[in-house]
């Protein structure tokens, strides 16, 4: 199998979207699923160089303070690519789904999630002939809110701009997290419009992502779907992360959500602290986040959003460690949240994931989605 398999994974397409109209009336995420999202060609005058066109775009939420943070991040998981593609990878471990005979993807089972994540752990363990990914690009945006800085804070980030090229500004936008799910639509906003690309991963400035082993996955994930393409009767789209449904609307805090009426409980959606977006989605999100309800937790809206959309796959994955607090350390994580910057570089220069400042209290459990049940009973099933 030669490298040329995965030329096309840079040609340029007319992929855009063009969701169905839905009127957003009260109850309406509730009692209805949309077909989807469309393709298109991209609107006129929107011409992509070959330099701005990538596989994977990381949009890394930061406080225009935090320094340190994208420092760290620099020297450490940026540097990582994916070396090497496992020719079995894809079928080994990366499932897609299929349609229902409603035209809805079929979310995975308990089952297809445990064996997906013993998959990946037998194949970390062999040794099979590999082939060189060399089209592979990243491009790093960290987004900053720099309205009401001081001249002495805006040269700072100046600085950050002129030496590494990865500083996305956001001239209107006061940095805080009342403002955070402004923050990622005009963030998103700016990717879609001046950028091509497959896939966008939103994460935190604490969140340390191995960034490889990920780009692994979503390469196998992209080959596949590829090749299964013909057998899907319109385009599936990603939302991939950690999921978390029946959680309680917060009252009282920096979470306060005074605006959430759709029920008593959130809607399902991946948590914050990183997940993955396919492009049609970051471009309904860019098209639309100015006229959808705006809520203060941007995760908690991305998934209220998505919500009526029937194409999406909601991949459920445990190796993603995103939650308030770090789970405990598993050799499988690939994406680890709540990471100091010195932890960072210890985890990038190969040191084993640390336990000890978590003993004490008790850290959140992990949990297969079980998408056949409600979402009170989604988060019972345990790893």
């Amino acid at each position: 199998m030669a490298v040329g398999r995965y030329a096309h994974l840079h040609k340029r397409n007319c992929v855009g979207m063009l969701p169905t109209f839905c009127a957003f009336l009260a109850g309406v995420l509730l009692t209805i699923l949309i077909g989807g999202t469309g393709q298109r060609c991209e609107p006129s005058g929107r011409v992509y160089e070959v330099e701005n066109s990538y596989f994977l775009m990381l949009l890394i939420v930061s406080a225009p303070g935090n320094v340190e943070r994208r420092n760290a991040i620099r020297e450490s998981y940026l540097n990582l690519r994916p070396r090497m593609l496992n020719e079995s990878y894809e079928d080994e471990v990366i499932h897609v789904p299929t349609y229902d005979e409603r035209g809805l993807v079929v979310l995975e089972t308990v089952l297809q999630q445990r064996e997906s994540l013993e998959a990946y752990q037998l194949w970390r363990q062999k040794k099979i002939k590999n082939i060189k990914v060399i089209n592979f690009k990243v491009k790093t945006l960290f987004a900053v809110g720099t309205f009401g800085l001081s001249r002495a804070e805006r040269k700072v980030i100046y600085e950050e701009q002129r030496v590494y090229n990865d500083m996305l500004e956001l001239d209107d936008l006061q940095d805080s997290y009342a403002n955070l799910t402004t923050k990622v639509v005009q963030s998103m906003a700016h990717v879609d419009k001046v950028y091509d690309f497959k896939y966008l991963m939103k994460l935190d400035d604490d969140t340390y992502v191995k960034l490889d082993l990920l780009s692994e996955d979503l390469l196998g994930y992209y080959e596949k779907l590829h090749r299964l393409r013909a057998k899907h009767p319109k385009p599936l789209e990603l939302y991939w992360g950690y999921f978390k449904g029946a959680a309680t609307i917060q009252q009282r805090g920096q979470w306060k959500e005074s605006n959430y009426k759709l029920c008593d409980r959130y809607l399902p959606y991946a948590l914050g602290g990183g997940y993955v977006l396919s492009k049609n989605l970051v471009s309904y999100i860019a098209t639309y986040g100015t006229v959808l309800s705006d809520y203060k937790s941007e995760d908690m809206a991305v998934g209220t959003w998505l919500a009526p959309f029937g194409n999406v796959h909601r991949r459920h994955d445990v190796r993603f460690d995103t939650a308030w607090m770090a789970r405990k350390c598993q050799d499988y994580h690939l994406v680890l949240h709540k990471r100091t910057a010195r932890q960072m570089k210890q985890i990038y220069e190969g040191e084993p994931c640390q336990d000890e400042e978590h003993q004490q209290q008790q850290r959140p459990k992990e949990y297969f989605y079980d998408w056949n049940a409600p979402p009170t009973q989604c988060c019972k099933v345990a790893v």
